[in-house]
């Protein structure tokens, strides 16, 4: 499924669209089928580690499957099969917030962006309004979560469509909340114009590492029970005794975490005829990853001590048993053996899609009817050029969108 995800997005990032598709689809069907049998696997995180069970993907990563389909169907230009892939995303979402109710990955705000602005070409305009409501309220908890602000044209989209919609009150909200007067309203593209969108795909995602530190687990001790001699000195008679405590024993348990990947990148600039727009954050991945990561750390460790208990206890019983032995060298080997098993299967689940970029930009700019060169500029921290780019012969048409992405990897 790995494999496949990443060779979806290698093919992505050489412009193969359709291509891409193949591999992304194969990977989504890879991913339902292990979700579902992965749970008749969970056994065996206690028994060896987390990385036994098939891997069917992040929540994160099950959701942006269905966005980097959605977004190559909209370079292939195929509006509707797009539309379906965001509406699975809203499936995914539910599944996740009832699987994962400690995730702070409950919403994905660019999947309903991207919903939005699909709906809204399609000129089915109550469900754009409500894809923008909800990428709204999705933005709200970026702030709060991943530190991700709510991007300018969203805001401008809000209020611009509660304008056609004959929702003044709501349109009013916006503009006092947002601080956008009238005469600072952005208009969307009119009857004699199309708009382009340029998608930068910023670098590449975080690193799943493993970590080995040490902790204190009860390992519980095999009770002793005292001997007593029976009446008139008959054979030895057991007293039952309350088994002992457990004894706390230091133990090395593995945890992953993750680690970035340097971004030389900071945002992107668009020319077109004298015009430009910059690119403003949608997604970061990075932080989303991170956060994922942290909701189920409290459960993989609970696991990891599990693990560690278990084995201690087996370890215990190996040193009983071959203190009874009278042959030493089994007696070493046995508990050699053991210690060896403990350590070798005590290992962090380090995988992740690695191809993602570490963050996601949007850049919109309306343009009338006609082909242009499009030049693309990748700007640092500094503001500086890094790179430029230009991409020749971009059709825009009336009333459309029209999509083009860039992955910067450096």
């Amino acid at each position: 499924m790995l494999y496949l995800l990443n060779k979806g997005m290698v093919l992505r990032m050489k412009h193969d669209f359709a291509a891409s598709n193949q591999s992304l689809e194969a990977a989504k069907l890879q991913m339902e089928k292990l979700y579902t049998e992965s749970v008749s696997q969970n056994a065996l995180t206690f028994v060896l580690n987390d990385a036994t069970v098939d891997y069917a993907g992040e929540d994160y990563e099950q959701v942006l499957v269905h966005l980097y389909l959605a977004l190559n169907y909209l370079e292939l230009d195929q509006r509707d099969e797009a539309r379906v892939e965001v509406l699975q995303v809203d499936i995914k979402l539910r599944e996740i917030a009832e699987k994962f109710t400690a995730s702070k990955f409950t919403e994905d705000a660019l999947s309903r962006y991207l919903s939005g602005m699909i709906y809204e070409e399609l000129g089915e305009w109550s469900d754009a309004m409500i894809a923008y409501r909800k990428a709204y309220e999705a933005y709200k908890k970026y702030q709060s979560n991943f530190g991700t602000p709510m991007p300018d044209m969203l805001k401008h989209d809000l209020i611009r469509l509660t304008q056609r919609q004959g929702l003044p009150d709501e349109r009013d909200q916006y503009r006092k909340e947002f601080g956008i007067g009238p005469e600072q309203e952005v208009a969307g593209p009119n009857e004699p114009q199309g708009e382009l969108v340029f998608v930068l795909n910023n670098g590449l995602a975080p690193i799943k590492r493993e970590r080995i530190i040490e902790t204190w687990a009860p390992i519980p001790v095999a009770p002793h029970a005292p001997m007593q001699r029976g009446p008139h000195n008959h054979q030895p008679q057991q007293l039952e005794k309350a088994e002992p405590a457990p004894l706390p024993v230091l133990v090395s348990i593995a945890l992953p975490y993750y680690e970035s990947r340097p971004v030389r990148v900071a945002s992107a600039r668009i020319s077109v005829s004298g015009r430009q727009a910059d690119s403003q954050m949608m997604e970061d991945i990075d932080a989303i990853a991170r956060a994922s990561l942290d909701a189920r750390m409290p459960a993989i460790t609970a696991r990891a001590i599990a693990r560690a208990v278990a084995k201690g206890a087996l370890q215990q019983s190996v040193d009983k048993a071959g203190k009874d032995s009278d042959d030493p060298a089994a007696k070493l080997i046995g508990s050699f053996l053991v210690r060896i098993a403990s350590v070798a299967t005590e290992r962090a689940d380090t995988r992740s899609w690695l191809t993602l970029p570490a963050n996601v930009q949007l850049a919109q700019l309306a343009l009338p009817q006609g082909v242009y060169d499009v030049t693309v500029e990748l700007l640092g921290a500094d503001g500086q050029v890094i790179t430029s780019h230009v991409f020749p012969q971009v059709g825009i048409r009336t009333a459309r969108k029209t999509w083009l992405t860039q992955h910067a990897i450096q």
